[in-house]
């Protein structure tokens, strides 16, 4: 048995508070960037992976002042990686 406890990123208040949107939540929203995000755990844990690419994106979104993201790309497998456009809605 395998255990990962431990390897995840615990993302800042700021980024937790980037809300995950689709399009339609944002058409009235100021785009504000593309963001991007990669964790070098994957395969066997790349649920780790997955979630630490996207907590990556995330802190980049809350730089640009972000309110929510939609992800464009979000891909496992050995090097997880994931891209977002990033919004700030009033």
């Amino acid at each position: 048995m395998v255990s990962f406890i431990g390897c995840a990123t615990i993302p800042s208040s700021k980024a937790v508070a980037v809300q995950d949107a689709d399009q339609r939540i944002v058409e009235s929203c100021k785009f504000v960037g593309s963001v991007t995000g990669t964790s070098g755990w994957g395969d066997l844990a790349e649920a780790i992976g997955i979630s630490n690419a996207k907590n990556e994106a995330r802190e980049k979104a809350a730089q640009l002042s972000a309110t929510h993201i939609v992800w464009t790309l979000v891909e496992g497998g050995h090097n997880p990686n994931v891209t977002a456009n990033a919004y700030k809605c009033e």
